[in-house]
Order: structure tokens, then C-alpha cells, then sequence
């Protein structure tokens, strides 16, 4: 069998990389985010929680009191899914959703005490999973790379307010 000729539009110039740039960039970000999921889920599971149930409870915590649309927004779940895994944690008592009596349309969700419970179990398993991820990797280049991902979202972003929100991680601004 034969080797493939190599798409030289995909190679990198300098031969660093197996790709070129811009490619081997978002592979190994897709690679370092599937990687760190996988692992994270495991640590999870002594929780009974899914890595979308933690995101849920990571991201209402956060937040206070979190609407399901801000919720989709940020976690990047697809609502059917995310609409699941709430469910699953309002049975579990980790969550409650209530209406506002201003717009019975929306749905706000919060954490019970339980809930908080579980966060506070699971984050201290997450610092200890990032710190061990990012190991030798400086402070100063972390910031640096969190940088360039902030732009990489901006570029993205067909909103610039939604983009700005999303890094920042702050769901008012979407509403500026």
C-alpha cells in the first residue's frame, strides 16, 4: 500500500509540525479539550455526575441564578441535552427551577444545598485535574494562550456582544 501524497496547502512551512499552523493549532486544541473531558468525566463519577451535569452546575453556581438560554449558551450543549441533564439534577435535588411572575416563559435555575454540596466536591477535584494538566506549562503563557483562544472567539463569533460574554463569562453583556 502506498502512502498518500501530502497536501502541501496542509504542511507547515517550517516543518515544526505534522500540519500547517493554523490546522495543527485547532487539532491539538480539539485533542487537549476531548482528552481533558474524558479524564475529567472519570473523576466525576464517583460524584454520579456527567461532565454536561457538571458544566450545568459549574456554570448556574457561578452565576446564581441562571436562565436555560444562558445556561445553552455557555456550557455549548445542545438543549436537548442540557434540558436532560437538568432534569437529572432537579431529581437528584442538586438543582431547582423556578418561573419569574414578570415572564412565565423563562426558567431560572439555582442550586440547592445539595448542589452546592457536589460543587464544592467537584471543583476541588477540577483545580487539582487543571493544575496537573497545565503542568509546565507557566502562568504567564497561560494567559498568553488564553489570550489568542479569547480572539479565536471573537473571529468566530457572528456577535460580538455574545463573544465578549462568553469570555468573559458573564451573561449580562449579552444583553447590552
Amino acid at each position: 500500500m502506498t502512502k498518500p501524497k501530502a497536501d502541501l496547502r496542509s504542511m507547515d512551512t517550517e516543518g515544526e509540525f505534522g500540519l500547517d499552523v493554523p490546522e495543527y493549532f485547532f487539532y491539538l486544541l480539539f485533542q487537549a479539550v476531548r482528552r481533558r473531558d474524558a479524564a475529567f468525566e472519570k473523576a466525576l463519577a464517583p460524584l454520579d455526575l456527567s461532565l454536561g451535569q457538571w458544566r450545568a452546575i459549574s456554570t448556574v453556581r457561578r452565576f446564581g441564578a441562571c436562565a436555560m438560554s444562558d445556561l445553552a449558551a455557555f456550557t455549548a450543549v445542545d438543549r436537548t441535552t442540557l434540558t436532560r441533564s437538568v432534569d437529572q439534577l432537579v431529581r437528584r435535588d442538586l438543582m431547582i427551577r423556578t418561573t419569574p411572575a414578570t415572564d412565565r416563559r423563562q426558567v431560572h435555575l439555582t442550586l440547592t444545598d445539595q448542589g452546592q454540596g457536589v460543587y464544592d466536591k467537584a471543583v476541588d477535584q477540577l483545580l487539582v485535574f487543571n493544575r496537573d494538566a497545565l503542568a509546565g506549562v507557566e502562568g504567564d503563557r497561560q494567559r498568553e494562550i488564553s489570550r489568542g483562544l479569547a480572539t479565536v472567539i471573537r473571529n468566530l463569533s457572528p456577535d460580538s456582544r455574545v463573544a465578549e460574554a462568553l469570555i468573559r463569562f458573564e451573561p449580562n453583556l449579552m444583553r447590552g
